[in-house]
């Protein structure tokens, strides 16, 4: 048998397929070469570490014990034989999140080109004028009496309108006011609260009332929820467009980004208009 020929041949190719596999693993594939340089590191570097200072990044590599710097070597091979592997099997193709990647770096790079655009301050201010509205806001403090402690809404409104004579007649400010009352579920004193705000403590019907009240005199019960207060009004300060010059900063800021997003719109516009749509369905 160990002298048949074919017994020969087969032992022959066993011996190959054996050398071809153990030298398989050690010797790279053509194109697949992975050089490993210094402005390879120091892009891998960037981006590991999140910064784009050049020079400290190149401190930092140069710095690099050899043992660091024997690891760096090795996380940028892995991370491109995984990218390349990746590319090798299309996993790109089709990949809606690499997708949007790569349309955001588009439109950065259509952004980053543009010249920064001249604004006209005055106007851009003139036709935002609502965005900068200030809304009314209300300064108080208030005296609770919870409902759950009266037989009815009629007891619990009377027990309110004798404490409210007490509290006039001692006056009262707001911290004497901690002294007086059942404990509320929010806060005792409120300090430059929109009325959407107070609204959503103490109800629609509360927040209008109090908006209206006059300041620096107790009066009540109103009732929310929740039972009956006794409230005291510190500041109202009505709504305001601020002028100009006192939001300047802002202005000159929002006028700003603005301009550069209408500059990066026309950007797209242009790129998209470079490609015939043909709509098909």
């Amino acid at each position: 048998m160990y002298k048949q020929p074919l017994f020969h041949f087969l032992l022959l190719g066993l011996l190959l397929f054996l050398i071809f596999d153990l030298t398989a693993t050690t010797r790279p594939a053509a194109g697949k070469t992975i050089v490993v340089d210094r402005e390879k590191l120091l892009t891998h570097l960037q981006f590991r570490s999140k910064s784009f200072d050049t020079g400290q990044l190149e401190t930092t590599l140069d710095t690099l014990s050899p043992e660091k710097r024997s690891a760096l070597i090795e996380s940028y091979v892995q991370e491109e034989a995984l990218y390349r592997e990746s590319l090798s099997f299309g996993l790109d193709v089709n990949d809606y999140v690499i997708r949007q990647r790569l349309i955001q770096k588009v439109e950065y790079l259509a952004s980053a080109a543009q010249p920064q655009a001249q604004v006209n301050i005055e106007d851009f201010y003139e036709k935002n004028k609502d965005n900068y509205y200030i809304q009314p806001t209300l300064t108080f403090t208030h005296i609770f009496l919870n409902r759950e402690n009266y037989e009815s809404v009629e007891s619990g409104k009377q027990a309110a309108s004798t404490l409210l004579k007490e509290v006039v007649s001692e006056g009262v400010d707001l911290s004497g006011a901690m002294q007086f009352g059942d404990r509320f579920a929010f806060h005792k004193n409120y300090v430059g609260r929109t009325q959407d705000f107070v609204a959503s403590h103490f109800g629609e019907g509360f927040a209008r009332i109090v908006s209206e009240a006059e300041t620096n005199n107790w009066f009540g019960p109103v009732e929310s929820a929740y039972g009956f207060h006794l409230v005291l009004i510190r500041d109202n300060k009505e709504g305001r467009t601020p002028p100009l010059d006192e939001i300047i900063a802002n202005v000159a800021y929002d006028s700003q980004q603005a301009a550069s997003r209408r500059q990066t719109r026309n950007a797209i516009n242009n790129i998209v208009q470079k490609y015939e749509v043909i709509v098909e369905f």
